[in-house]
C-alpha cells in the first residue's frame, strides 16, 4: 500500500521553509520563490513523499538562479493519501492519470525556477550565518545607498565636526563658542567623545540648580570648557563646602557666575584660601566672606599679586593695617590691582594733590579709577582756583565727587563752568 502527503501539507512544509531563510537571501526576488511555491503541486512524481530521496529535478543547473539547499519535486494527487492496490488499480491509474498534466500542458504553464544544487536540508539552513558587511549586494541595490560624506582624520577646527556630532550641534544652540574651545586640543577632543543626553544634561541641570541661568550657560561653558572633564560628584562637594561655610545660595550663584572656574578647584584649595585672606588680613569671618563674594576671582587666581601689594601698601605707601583692611573691604580689586597703577596714583594724589593718608583711606575708589581721568579734573580745578580738597575749609571738593561724577555734573556743580569751557582746555594739555 502507498500513499502521498496531500497538496495542503506539502505547501505549508514549504511555506514554513520559506520563513527560515536567513536574512542575507532577501536580495532574491521574491516573484522566484512564489513562482516555485505555485509550481509545486505539478512537481513531486506520484507515490513519493516531501522526503523522498529518489525525486528528480525537472531542471539542469544551467538554469539555477540561487543555491539555497532545495531540491524540486514533482507533486501527485490531490486524493487522499490511502489507495486501494488490487482491484481497483486500473480505475485508479485512470484517476491518476486525468489528474496528471500532459507534457504539452506542463510545458506551457510551468515557468523557469531556480535549480537548487546544494545539498543543505532545511534544518541546516537555520545554523547559516548571520548577514555579513562583505555580503554582495546588486547594483540596483548599491546606487541607492547614500552614504554620509566620511569625517576628516585630523582637523584643527570642530566646525568640520559639527554636523556629524548631536553634541556640538546642542551646545551652539546654548550659546558656547566652539572657536575658543578648539583653541584648547584636549578639551575640543573630549567634547568630541562626549554624548550629550548621558554626559552634558546632567551637568547643565546642576549648573542650572547652583544658580546659572540659561542665558548665562554658553557664556560659562565657553570659559571654563575643563568643567566637561569634572567629576559629577566632586563638583556637589564643593557646593556643599561653601554651604558649609555659610554662603547663601544667592552668594554662590554670583561667585560662580563672576568666577566660572571657582567650581574647578578642589574643596582643600578654596579653605586654604580663605584661611589666607582670613589670616593675612586679620579678617572677620563674617568679611572674609563679604569679600570673596564681591570679588570671587581671589579664590581662583594668583596669590602672588595680593601678597605683593600688601606689601606696597604698609611698605611704600606707609598706610597702617587697619586703613588697608578699611579699603579693601570697599575696594576688594586693590587686592589685584596692577602695581604700578597703584604707585602711580598714589604718587598723583598723595604728592601733587597734597591729600594726606586719612582722606585717601575714606575715599579709596580712587585707586580704581584712571589716572589721566583724576589728572585732567585737578588741573582744570587748579586752571579755575578751586582746587582744595582739605574738608576743614570752604569749597571742599571730595575725592569722591572727584573722580565718580560724570563730565556734565562736574562741570555744573564743582566746576562751576561748562562742558565746552573745559573740552576747550583739555585741548591746551
Amino acid at each position: 500500500m502507498s500513499y502521498i502527503f496531500p497538496l495542503w501539507i506539502t505547501l505549508r512544509k514549504m511555506a514554513l521553509s520559506a520563513q527560515k531563510i536567513p536574512r542575507w537571501f532577501s536580495t532574491i526576488k521574491l516573484s522566484s520563490f512564489i513562482n516555485a511555491t505555485q509550481l509545486s503541486k505539478h512537481v513531486l512524481r506520484p507515490g513519493k513523499t516531501l522526503h523522498g530521496s529518489s525525486a528528480q529535478p525537472l531542471m539542469s543547473s544551467d538554469n539555477c538562479l540561487l543555491h539555497w539547499g532545495f531540491k524540486t519535486y514533482r507533486t501527485s494527487s490531490l486524493r487522499n493519501s490511502f489507495q486501494p492496490t488490487n482491484s481497483s488499480s486500473q480505475e485508479n491509474n485512470s484517476s491518476r492519470s486525468a489528474l496528471l498534466p500532459s507534457v504539452n500542458e506542463k510545458s506551457q504553464k510551468t515557468q523557469k525556477i531556480p535549480n537548487f544544487d546544494s545539498e543543505l536540508s532545511l534544518e541546516e539552513l537555520e545554523d547559516l550565518p548571520p548577514l555579513s558587511p562583505l555580503q554582495p549586494i546588486s547594483e540596483e541595490d548599491a546606487v541607492q545607498i547614500i552614504a554620509d560624506p566620511p569625517l576628516p582624520p585630523v582637523s584643527f577646527t570642530l566646525r568640520d565636526y559639527v554636523d556629524h556630532s548631536e553634541t556640538l550641534q546642542k551646545l551652539i544652540l546654548l550659546g558656547v563658542d566652539l572657536s575658543k574651545i578648539e583653541k584648547h586640543p584636549d578639551a575640543a577632543n573630549l567634547l568630541l567623545r562626549l554624548d550629550f543626553e548621558k554626559d552634558i544634561k546632567k551637568l547643565l541641570l546642576f549648573l542650572k540648580d547652583v544658580g546659572i541661568e540659561d542665558d548665562q550657560l554658553g557664556t560659562f561653558l565657553t570659559k571654563n570648557n575643563a568643567i566637561f572633564s569634572e567629576d559629577l560628584e566632586n563638583l556637589k562637594t564643593r557646593v556643599a563646602y561653601l554651604q558649609s561655610k555659610n554662603f547663601s545660595k544667592a552668594d554662590i550663584a554670583q561667585m560662580v557666575r563672576n568666577a566660572p572656574f571657582l567650581l574647578s578647584f578642589s574643596v582643600e584649595r578654596l579653605d586654604n584660601r580663605l584661611g589666607f585672606f582670613q589670616k593675612e588680613l586679620e579678617l572677620t569671618v563674617k568679611k572674609t566672606r563679604d569679600l570673596v563674594v564681591r570679588l570671587p576671582r581671589l579664590l581662583t587666581g594668583s596669590l602672588e599679586p595680593v601678597k605683593e601689594n600688601m606689601k606696597v601698601y604698609r611698605l611704600q605707601f606707609g598706610f597702617k593695617r587697619n586703613e588697608i583692611q578699611h579699603m579693601i573691604t570697599r575696594i576688594p580689586k586693590m587686592l589685584t590691582a596692577n602695581k604700578r597703577k597703584l604707585t602711580e596714583t598714589f604718587d598723583y594724589v598723595h604728592n601733587v594733590m597734597n591729600i594726606p593718608h586719612h582722606i585717601i583711606v575714606r575715599f579709596p575708589q580712587v585707586f580704581n579709577t584712571k589716572l589721566f581721568r583724576v589728572k585732567e579734573r585737578h588741573l582744570f580745578l587748579t586752571y579755575l582756583g578751586r582746587a582744595q580738597y582739605d574738608p576743614a575749609k570752604p569749597n571742599y571738593i571730595s575725592l569722591d565727587k572727584l573722580v565718580s561724577i560724570p563730565d556734565e555734573v562736574f562741570c555744573e556743580e564743582i566746576a562751576k563752568a561748562s562742558v565746552q569751557d573745559f573740552e576747550k582746555f583739555l585741548k591746551t594739555l
